[in-house]
């Protein structure tokens, strides 16, 4: 493990900015910790509360838990150690653009994380919550979002380290492949970014769904640019419109009763 130092475009304007959510919780959050599988996922699936909570003076650090070295969306793959190395650039440029204070690697191989023991794999994300004493938490839903095993093995560490610290830590998931317009999530089928049966285009439970706009989306944006070695794929299936729609559009919902009070929605049983 090391360290390293570190909106209206869309169809349905009607949505609440990332700025309210924010505003919405019944507590400050003076540090927030995001726990995500690979280099760009905190940005497509995260990107805007990161920046909205950095701005108002907090403190994000953000897991990863691998350099994404076996994923060249390129006809002719770079060599894994060299792509690790780009990568990593790459999420150094992307934390720096969203404002985000620090970085923890956990160094998994790429594509192994869901054989990884999940106590070892939770164990260390516990202490980095022992560590970093966050007010809140952001990770995948049980789906990960694309369904990708990686994603899928990040929540259970993240959802199994906040349990084994009594569950008081409010833990938000990621709900975005429920919020994502139609008509994108139809051409991102077209590229295959997702497993199959995935995304879950409905969730049980409270979702809120947000769009960010003007200097918010801008950022995430950049942000997004710094992931160069990812981007392209997703950028020519869906067009300079329709991937800033995507970029616009983040979702969460309350993966344990914590969650639901600082949402301030009724607790009901979650499934994560």
């Amino acid at each position: 493990m090391h360290s390293i130092a570190a909106p209206q475009t869309t169809d349905e304007p009607s949505d609440p900015g990332i700025d309210s959510l924010v505003d919405g919780f019944d507590r400050p959050i003076r540090t927030l910790l995001a726990v995500w599988a690979h280099p760009d996922d905190e940005t497509y699936l995260g990107g805007g509360l990161a920046a909205e909570v950095a701005s108002r003076g907090g403190r994000v650090v953000n897991v990863t838990a691998t350099l994404g070295e076996h994923g060249d969306p390129r006809p002719t793959p770079s060599p894994p150690a060299e792509l690790a190395r780009r990568r990593s650039a790459e999420l150094r440029r992307a934390l720096d653009r969203l404002g985000v204070d620090g970085s923890i690697v956990l160094g998994y191989v790429d594509g192994s994380c869901d054989r990884v023991p999940e106590a070892i794999a939770s164990r260390r994300v516990a202490t980095i919550i022992d560590d970093i004493r966050p007010d809140a938490i952001v990770s995948f839903g049980p789906d990960g979002v694309t369904g990708h095993p990686d994603h899928c093995a990040v929540s259970r560490w993240a959802r199994r380290a906040v349990m084994e610290r009594g569950d008081g830590i409010p833990l938000l998931a990621t709900a975005s492949g429920a919020a994502w317009p139609a008509d994108l999530v139809d051409r991102m089928h077209e590229v295959e970014a997702f497993w199959p049966h995935h995304p879950r285009r409905t969730i049980d439970g409270p979702v809120r769904r947000l769009e960010l706009s003007g200097r918010r989306l801008d950022q995430k944006m950049a942000a997004l640019d710094a992931h160069r070695s990812q981007i392209g794929p997703l950028q020519n299936a869906l067009g300079p419109s329709g991937y800033r729609r995507l970029a616009a559009v983040e979702a969460y919902r309350p993966a344990n009763p914590a969650a639901h009070d600082l949402l301030g929605v009724a607790r009901q049983r979650t499934a994560a």
